[in-house]
């Protein structure tokens, strides 16, 4: 799926190189990314990985004494700060050439959803992977209920930035245009929230799209709730980050 109308190419690759990285800098891990740290702790001491759009380094970070940790990235401040910690940076020009070698993994971690082409780029990407490399990507989840009741709505496409959702058959697609294999899909929350707002995100999504698709809950008994009926004038849906909003799906060469 596919937002519209975008930035421009320029205009986003300006955006990018000028942005202030540490807007992403957080404390811990996601839950996607704790996903992809354990796929990739499975590759041989020694392994070759790349963090394309790496930002500060924080994924591979906790990697670097047992793999061989490189990074990609833009953002000449974000570089600056993953090679402090210890990646080794791919140059623009040793990427597109592909003179910076062969990867046993790359990953991409809330990458995919900035992308306008993604297949252009993901076949450059498996380009770079070994005879059974893995290409790890963490993104929003376009088969999450709460963006298949409208892509418009769903928080995590509303940003301006987020161009593009995966869906299983988009990646299916995906591994067949590439010759490769499908290996794993799992559907995660990006967020590790909280029981209790949990369920005050879900009895909110729950009352936005009652009163959105004028059921007869929303004509009849929810309107009498002062909690709930306050959903009526919600212009869009409340973020609802606490289902399976995301994904890693995992594409092996063949």
């Amino acid at each position: 799926m596919y937002r519209t109308p975008n930035l421009s190419v320029d205009e986003l690759g300006a955006y990018y190189a000028a942005v202030d990285y540490q807007k992403w800098e957080v404390p811990g891990f996601f839950p996607t990314e704790r996903a992809a740290h354990e796929r990739l702790r499975q590759l041989p001491s020694g392994s070759r990985l790349l963090d394309f759009g790496c930002s500060s380094g924080r994924l591979l970070t906790p990697l670097v004494s047992s793999y061989e940790c490189c990074g990609f990235e833009i953002n000449a401040a974000a570089a600056r700060r993953a090679s402090i910690r210890g990646l080794n940076i791919i140059s623009q020009p040793a990427f597109e050439s592909g003179a910076c070698g062969m990867f046993d993994a790359i990953v991409m971690s809330d990458v995919f959803e900035h992308l306008a082409a993604p297949v252009e780029l993901m076949r450059k990407l498996m380009g770079l992977l070994k005879p059974g490399g893995e290409l790890l990507i963490t993104t929003g989840n376009g088969d999450a209920r709460a963006c298949r009741l409208d892509p418009a709505h769903f928080w995590y496409f509303r940003n301006v930035e987020h161009l593009c959702m995966l869906n299983h058959r988009f990646a299916s697609f995906l591994a067949l245009e590439l010759h490769a294999n499908l290996v794993d899909w799992r559907e995660l929350s990006h967020y590790d929230t909280p029981l209790w707002e949990r369920v005050v995100q879900s009895v909110r999504h729950f009352a936005f799209w009652q009163f959105r698709r004028r059921t007869l809950l929303s004509t009849t008994l929810l309107p009498w709730v002062p909690a709930i009926r306050r959903a009526r004038d919600w212009p869009v849906a409340p973020a609802y980050t606490a289902s399976a909003d995301h994904v890693l799906a995992v594409l092996k060469t063949q």
